[in-house]
């Protein structure tokens, strides 16, 4: 995996640090307009195994930078600035990587995020 381009961790494309370009990608995002909570979900597609090394990359991403904390394949930014987080679920479907995108003002994301990135693996399960 190249160096990080840890810029990218502030736009809804996680998968895009790692480097690794996928052969085609369907994206879409949602935001609650009276609390600024944003979601966001992504599903790239590889060819063979590379949706193994992506998860493999995005997995070694908090090692690279410490500033940015993770468990399993969740990653989680926060700030003192700001009140809440943003945390990217990432999980692998066959040769896809479904990715989710979760900011908000209230928590970190994570229980969000994880919802919805099981709600769509399911979906995804024998079509990818």
């Amino acid at each position: 995996m190249p160096t990080p381009d840890f810029t990218k961790l502030g736009g809804t494309s996680w998968t895009e640090i790692t480097g690794i370009t996928g052969v085609s990608f369907a994206q879409d995002a949602y935001v609650n307009k009276d609390s600024s909570e944003e979601f966001a979900q992504e599903i790239d597609v590889y060819r063979d195994t590379t949706a193994t090394t992506v998860l493999d990359a995005l997995g070694k991403i908090s090692m690279a930078c410490p500033s940015y904390t993770d468990g399993a394949w969740v990653i989680t930014e926060t700030s003192s600035a700001w009140q809440g987080g943003t945390t990217l679920v990432a999980a692998r479907v066959g040769t896809s990587v479904v990715t989710v995108l979760v900011s908000s003002g209230t928590d970190n994301g994570a229980a969000g995020g994880t919802k919805l990135a099981k709600q769509l693996v399911s979906s995804l399960k024998g079509r990818a």
